[in-house]
């Protein structure tokens, strides 16, 4: 037996741990990775996990982000705020007697001095819009507009916002002969060939290079002072009452909202919500002047029942997927498979991108989401629709017997 003697300044090894000591800790794995091989193949494993959860992310990257999205609209009730609220206006009914006076008082106006020709009041009316198919839209329009609007403003381009090719629509001949029974009242229709083509999803470029043309339109009109500019979307009508209120009285705000009930594919599927905010009827207060087109918030006050936005609205399920396809929001539009079954979402009244509702509370989130109740009362509808029923009656009882094309 040998022993070996410690220098003065080595220590003993410690039998037991000390301060000094590090103690060895055990790390302890997930389940899943104890069931891996040790070693080397066990690394092995876990970056083939980890690379095959990465292809399924790349190969189901629309499906993620379809959820990411939804997540985000089902949970805006936490994260998001609503416009800041309007000072409504309540519309009243046009009185039976010859009482202009006591009618724009209830709204706090006065009234105009009256046309002798017309029995309207001294105003010129323009009306403009932006076109993409929407013939049967823009003929119910019209016909809602006769004879107080003098003038229609619409401009059509040879390509989608998105960037696709497409047909010019408007028929010179069927809207002249709309207009024929009044006289002095005029269209102006104007050719934009100058749209980006391919644009990328979810680009508003070219509707913005389009609502710039509008624009250009309106100040080539050299309207008077006084003249009276509606601004909404073509599936944005406003009601005969509305502008017969409007023509009649004046002392309403430069920039005056309308308020419209919001339907979906049809009549029949009134969306249970406010209403929508963005059309409005703009004043000018100099001759001449430029008069920009746009579709955001230009004021507080808002003019209550004053029409209706029926959206998707068309008389074939093509024009809705060439819609889908070809407007700005068509970033929506995650999983083309939406575009074949179409016809059942159109039935039932639900969203045609099957999106959660852009609401504030989630009481509205869950009454505007899924099916919608079917209506069948048609009394509220444009005067166009109620002489022509059997004409639009898509847009009435039989919205679910559209034809594909």
């Amino acid at each position: 037996m040998s022993y070996r003697l410690l220098e003065r300044d080595e220590a003993p090894d410690p039998l037991l741990p000390t301060s000094s000591t590090p103690t060895r800790t055990t790390k302890t794995l997930p389940k899943w990775a104890r069931l891996l091989p040790r070693g080397r193949s066990r690394s092995r494993w876990i970056i083939l996990a980890l690379t095959a959860l990465f292809v399924l992310a790349v190969l189901n990257h629309r499906a993620l982000g379809t959820w990411r999205r939804d997540f985000v609209y089902l949970i805006r009730p936490l994260w998001d705020t609503p416009e800041p609220p309007f000072h409504i206006i309540p519309h009243y009914a046009s009185p039976t007697a010859d009482d202009t006076t006591g009618w724009c008082a209830l709204h706090g106006w006065t009234p105009r001095p009256t046309d002798p020709r017309t029995g309207h009041g001294q105003v010129k009316i323009v009306d403009a819009v932006l076109l993409s198919s929407e013939l049967d839209m823009l003929e119910i329009r019209m016909r809602e507009y006769l004879p107080y609007v003098t003038t229609f403003v619409i401009v059509e381009a040879d390509r989608t916002f998105s960037g696709e090719p497409k047909p010019l629509y408007f028929d010179q001949n069927r809207f002249n002969t709309i207009i024929k029974g009044c006289p002095g009242t005029t269209i102006e229709y104007h050719v934009i060939r100058d749209l980006q083509p391919d644009q990328p999803v979810g680009s508003f470029d070219n509707e913005i290079k389009m609502r710039r043309a509008v624009s250009e339109v309106l100040a080539s009109l050299d309207l008077p002072a006084g003249s009276l500019v509606i601004q909404s979307d073509v599936d944005e009508i406003i009601s005969w009452q509305t502008l017969d209120l409007l023509t009649t009285c004046q002392g309403f705000p430069q920039t005056l909202h309308l308020n419209v009930k919001n339907y979906r594919y049809d009549f029949a599927h009134p969306i249970p919500d406010e209403g929508y905010w963005r059309p409005h009827v703009y004043t000018t207060q100099t001759d001449h002047e430029g008069v920009g087109y746009y579709h955001g918030r230009g004021s507080n006050e808002l003019l209550a029942g004053a029409g209706w936005h029926c959206s998707f609205c068309f008389a074939t399920l093509d024009e809705m997927r060439a819609k889908m396809r070809g407007y700005s929001h068509n970033d929506r539009l995650r999983d083309p498979s939406l575009l074949d079954t179409l016809r059942s979402r159109v039935c039932d009244g639900r969203d045609p991108f099957n999106m959660w509702p852009e609401a504030f509370t989630f009481k509205d989130i869950f009454a505007q989401s899924g099916r919608l109740a079917k209506s069948l009362v048609y009394t509220d509808t444009p005067s166009a629709v109620q002489e022509f029923p059997e004409r639009f009656a898509y847009l009435l009882d039989k919205g679910c017997e559209r034809p594909e094309s």
